[in-house]
């Protein structure tokens, strides 16, 4: 992931006058742009590829913490246990 660079930062009047720049900025240096809107930031503007890693990372890391939790709380199983249970199914 990308660290927001504050050169990435621009108005939105200027996004708007310049998308098509902006979206050519965006495929080929991959970093996200952040738009302002009356001097605060309003939207950031990121390649659709980096986004759909991000979810993927941002699921990935939720599926661990639920699995760690679930260690936790005692809800596992030995494997050779789930795997005799499945032979059992199966047979």
């Amino acid at each position: 992931m990308y660290n927001i660079d504050i050169r990435n930062i621009t108005p939105l009047t200027d996004f708007r006058n310049n998308i098509k720049k902006y979206l050519e900025e965006i495929s080929i240096h991959k970093k996200p742009i952040v738009i302002t809107q009356h001097g605060k930031s309003a939207a950031v503007i990121m390649d659709a590829e980096k986004y759909q890693e991000m979810q993927d990372q941002i699921d990935f890391m939720r599926k661990v913490t639920l699995g760690l939790e679930d260690y936790r709380e005692g809800r596992t199983a030995l494997a050779d246990d789930v795997f005799n249970e499945i032979d059992q199914i199966l047979s």
